[in-house]
């Protein structure tokens, strides 16, 4: 999980001028680095740096808000059976949150919140939050925690770029836990294939230590997989909200596999050794003849997410025809093993 990350880029400490701001901001110099540190705001743009100590344990992934596509078919003879002889009626494309950008820090640090920091235009890094970030998900057996955040106005800096902080016993300091910069290059999150065995009629996995496949992305650092159910009660709504693209599905799932696989693996079965530089978050058994959904999303080395599996349909049953969307995931199904 850690060759894709790497530290922020090291920029030669500058003298700062602080003309009628002394007191404001401590300035200190990080031993392990060249950053300039600024406890609060870096004004000038050739000051990046932040207080804080880089981790290969704490990865931030952003990616640009992606549409759905819903899709309305007429249901023609033989009527209940989905095939290419129905039509297409309509399709609507909608956006949860047009031209926001979404981040994501998957973290195994001693923090307990984290503070988000965007680049803004005039190149210094601010609080994109007035509020620390909560974890959304824990994986208390592994202690990985998922944190989350939006940016529904982005500054004017190009790329957009972000970095989070871990907050450590209510505070920062200077070995606060930094995550590697995200930078915002890819505007569309092109469809990542899924290449694995799926339902359990005609062909299926064999046993519950199914097989996840995919087709490898160029210039991919290493891939995220997730396989998770759907939590109880879950609604129309809820399963909308789960089939956003993202890395990890956070909202309304159970998650029974949670990993990372590097650069040039584009298979894994789930309790097989794992290959070098790969990691596994969480891992529960799974259970013959019930369905799973297999995420999987390609991130590069400047922190993006430049593809992502929209994967199978999910069907909505209307009086003279039907409405599909793309889930967000593969549907899985495994099956007894044969004799």
């Amino acid at each position: 999980m850690n060759d894709h990350r790497s530290p922020l880029r090291r920029i030669a400490a500058l003298a700062v001028v602080a003309l009628g701001m002394a007191g404001c901001a401590k300035q200190v110099t990080n031993p392990d680095s060249n950053y300039v540190l600024d406890s609060t705001y870096v004004s000038n743009p050739s000051h990046g740096g932040i207080e804080g100590r880089y981790s290969t344990q704490a990865q931030l992934i952003v990616h640009a808000d992606a549409p759905l596509t819903l899709d309305s078919l007429k249901d023609k003879l033989p009527v209940g059976v989905r095939g290419p002889e129905d039509s297409l009626v309509w399709t609507r494309t909608f956006e949860f949150a047009p031209g926001t950008i979404h981040g994501m820090i998957i973290d195994s640090t001693a923090a307990s919140a984290y503070q988000v920091l965007r680049r803004e235009g005039n190149g210094g890094y601010a609080r994109l939050k007035d509020y620390v970030l909560n974890p959304v998900v824990r994986l208390l057996e592994t202690r990985w925690e998922v944190y989350t955040f939006d940016d529904a106005h982005p500054s004017g800096f190009r790329p957009p770029t972000y970095v989070g902080r871990g907050v450590v016993a209510g505070g920062v300091t200077r070995s606060s836990p930094l995550t590697n910069a995200g930078e915002l290059r890819v505007e569309t999150v092109p469809d990542l294939q899924y290449t694995g065995l799926r339902f359990s009629t005609p062909a299926a996995p064999l046993d519950s230590n199914i097989t996840m496949s995919w087709n490898a992305v160029a210039g991919a650092a290493g891939y995220w997989i997730q396989v998770y159910q759907h939590g109880g009660g879950v609604t129309e709504a809820n399963r909308q909200v789960a089939a956003q693209p993202a890395p990890l599905a956070t909202r309304y799932v159970r998650n029974s596999f949670v990993g990372f696989m590097p650069p040039g693996v584009t298979a894994y079965q789930i309790g097989e050794p794992l290959p070098p530089g790969a990691k596994v978050l969480t891992m529960r058994p799974l259970i013959n003849g019930r369905e799973y959904f297999v995420r999987v999303a390609a991130v590069n080395g400047r922190g993006e997410m430049i593809a992502f599996t929209y994967g199978d349909y999910w069907f909505l049953a209307g009086v003279t025809g039907y409405k599909r969307y793309r889930m967000g995931a593969a549907r899985v199904q495994p099956g007894p093993q044969e004799d």
